[in-house]
């Protein structure tokens, strides 16, 4: 490999921990495993990071960047197939840091920092854009809401991604597998149903037996 291609020690200390933690779990990963994994001395990390939480707060940093982008540039959904579409991307970038929601109560005790910096993504981030999503939903007439449904919709939306994993985890054995998004978009929507108008509802059934068999 060419010397200027090579990723700094920096980085490769975070995509080899974001690897482990997600094969492994973080409990089960220490900094030495890291440094071990990657060949070089524990010294070597130490100076890049003090601890494990600060690799978990710039992986947590990734993932919320990774996850703002994707909402961001997605297209409003205006059908039942692009409203599953778009939810299987969220769980889609979720996946690839799935171990920040398989013990995520447990790290954001462990860190004021990482606490502050997730409350803020939720509340100032991801809350406004799904209830967007829910509001542009409403204006195609896919679905009935009030404003008070879709605050209620936002949260609940966002409490079944955010801990789907360690939900699904308990009941996956011997380990969890890329299905886990499709099962996880399926319970996400599966909140939509009460609210689908008649005229999409054999639609959004369909869907929905559809997604279910490929979980």
């Amino acid at each position: 490999m060419v010397k200027g291609s090579r990723p700094n020690t920096y980085n490769r200390i975070i995509d080899a921990s974001l690897k482990l933690f997600n094969e492994e779990g973080e409990r089960n990963i220490s900094t030495n495993h890291i440094a071990s994994y990657l060949g070089i001395s524990p010294g070597n990390l130490y100076y890049h990071f003090r601890n494990k939480d600060e690799i978990i707060m710039q992986l947590f940093k990734r993932y919320s960047e990774e996850l703002l982008r994707y909402l961001q540039r997605a297209t409003p959904p205006d059908s039942t197939e692009a409203i599953k579409n778009y939810m299987f991307g969220v769980y889609d970038v979720m996946w690839q840091y799935r171990f920040l929601f398989s013990d995520l109560n447990a790290m954001l005790s462990r860190s004021a920092e990482l606490l502050g910096e997730h409350n803020n993504f939720t509340r100032v981030q991801v809350s406004p854009m799904l209830l967007n999503m829910l509001q542009q939903l409403t204006d195609i007439g896919l679905i009935l809401t009030d404003e008070i449904a879709r605050k209620d919709l936002a949260v609940n939306i966002w409490l079944i991604t955010k801990y789907w994993c360690d939900y699904d985890s308990a009941l996956c054995e011997p380990k969890l597998t890329e299905t886990s998004k499709y099962r996880g978009t399926y319970q996400t929507l599966s909140l939509l149903r009460p609210y689908v108008c008649p005229a999409y509802r054999e639609e959004f059934n369909q869907m929905m037996i559809e997604l279910k068999n490929q979980a």
